[in-house]
């Protein structure tokens, strides 16, 4: 077999480095793909986490809302029940002023 030339010795040299640079590129195209089909499950997942921690916050805030409502409800019919007994009470007292006023002795 005849020796090769320093010249085709680099040139064989160079055509397999060639080739390994181009084996890693892919493998390295092949592991950007799959980190960004990755990420894009990541981000999906966190968005529809967020999405359902909001709805649950909104869901128990309505809730306090609404127990606030029927428990400021409740307090002032409450208050209205004790003004408008206050007033019953007084009726008899306001009916004799006004017979008194209006009736002479």
């Amino acid at each position: 077999m005849a020796k090769k030339s320093l010249l085709q010795s680099i040139r064989d040299k160079e055509l397999e480095t060639n080739v390994t640079l181009d084996a890693a590129r892919r493998e390295a195209a092949e592991v950007v793909e799959f980190a960004k089909k990755e990420a894009a499950g990541i981000i999906a997942k966190a968005e529809k986490e967020a999405a359902r921690a909001s709805e649950e916050h909104v869901r128990g805030e309505m809730e306090r809302i609404s127990r606030e409502a029927e428990e400021t409800k409740r307090t002032e019919m409450e208050r209205a029940e004790r003004a408008a007994a206050v007033g019953r009470s007084r009726i008899p007292l306001a009916a004799a002023k006004i017979a008194k006023a209006v009736i002479p002795e």
